[in-house]
């Protein structure tokens, strides 16, 4: 590729990378340039996320703290580095779960940040499929 043609794919990566639902900031700042590191970390990002956000699910009925605990540990740098919104409320629920506050408190933190995870991994997998066409 000549010079153009990759100011070009980068310029496409970057509006790629563009959303609402998530703030690409980091991704789009050490990422734009590197099409195939970009579809093998967000490739990662999904698989390694949704059976997680699954067993969280699972903690709305019954709480297993340390399961919550763990996977909210899990999570945080993934969200941080993929700007998932609610990583202040995961690494609240992280701490709850280590101090094992009330299943209520647990339930209704789980309730909050389970859409938004999810909306996440959907997010994602849309960008993914944009950039595998690119």
């Amino acid at each position: 590729m000549d010079t153009p043609e990759i100011l070009k794919s980068n310029m496409n990566i970057q509006e790629i990378l563009t959303s609402n639902i998530v703030d690409s900031t980091s991704l789009k700042e050490y990422f734009a340039t590197d099409k195939g590191f970009l579809i093998q970390l967000i490739g990662v990002y999904i698989s390694d996320t949704t059976p997680r956000i699954a067993t969280l699910e699972e903690s709305i009925t019954t709480v297993n703290y340390e399961s919550v605990r763990n996977i909210c540990h899990f999570l945080k740098s993934s969200f941080g580095l993929m700007g998932v919104k609610c990583l202040d409320e995961i690494t609240e629920l992280e701490e709850q779960a280590r101090s094992k506050v009330s299943e209520e408190i647990i339930k209704e933190k789980l309730n909050f940040v389970i859409p938004i995870c999810k909306e996440s991994i959907v997010e994602y997998k849309l960008i993914l499929d944009r950039l595998k066409t690119l």
